[in-house]
């Protein structure tokens, strides 16, 4: 055998082995919160989630900030936004919108940097309209190597849902996109029904340095043992 099939050979098995590796679920994930104002996404959602591909993060040391009025890191959430109310929406049916998160590094330039969605905020303004937490959720798109879920320190069976910004200077911005999916009728703008509040959400932040994914590990262990098959071709 040439060494220009042999390298043929191997190169399809890494398009293979890529391929085995992607998600077999590529399609949105629904994230429901749990029920009776508990934080954290519910085990069925979070099950297919991690079913779907989606990584846990290795540490869950979370920072926030420390008041309103010094903030280490802000996030921008537009209210009200472009949004379809559904009347008497399920879970099966939920009402949906689309939102951009504008996350801003204030005090200090961040490396690594996630926001991680613990559940519904109580001091959201519209909470009393949002009275049934276990309707309240997010869509998440499973080939995005972004989404992440992770384990509070100490709570093994909470499950929050995280988005890695990446680095970040002092002063500058990142867009997080963000699909709501509410179980039940929103309000609308009165001058523009196509104009819906959704839930706010209570968020921690994290500094962790992003892991690979499976199909890349494996990429990278292959050409490896490519390089060294080459060498020993070369002898």
């Amino acid at each position: 055998m040439s060494i220009r099939s042999r390298f043929a050979g191997a190169a399809t098995f890494a398009g293979l082995l890529f391929a085995a590796a992607l998600p077999a679920n590529a399609a949105p994930i629904q994230m429901w919160l749990q029920p009776n104002g508990g934080f954290g996404f519910d085990a069925a959602s979070s099950g297919a989630a991690s079913g779907a591909g989606i990584e846990f993060l290795v540490d869950s040391t979370f920072f926030s900030n420390p008041s309103p009025g010094s903030p280490r890191v802000t996030i921008t959430t537009p209210s009200p936004i472009p949004g379809h109310s559904v009347q008497g929406a399920t879970k099966a049916n939920p009402s949906t919108g689309d939102s951009t998160w504008t996350v801003r590094a204030v005090d200090r330039a961040y490396q690594d940097l996630w926001i991680v969605i613990q559940g519904h905020d109580p001091n959201d303004s519209n909470a009393s309209h949002y009275n049934d937490n276990s309707r309240i959720g997010l869509v998440i798109d499973p080939t995005d190597p972004n989404w992440a879920l992770v384990h509070p320190t100490g709570f093994p069976n909470v499950t929050y849902l995280a988005y890695y910004v990446g680095d970040l200077a002092q002063g500058a911005s990142f867009d997080v996109p963000i699909s709501y999916a509410v179980a039940m009728a929103l309000k609308v703008v009165q001058t523009n029904p196509l104009l819906c509040v959704f839930p706010q959400y209570r968020v921690n932040f994290l500094e962790l340095a992003q892991v690979p994914e499976p199909a890349v590990i494996s990429l990278l262990a292959f050409s490896g043992t490519m390089l060294a098959v080459r060498k020993r071709l070369k002898r």
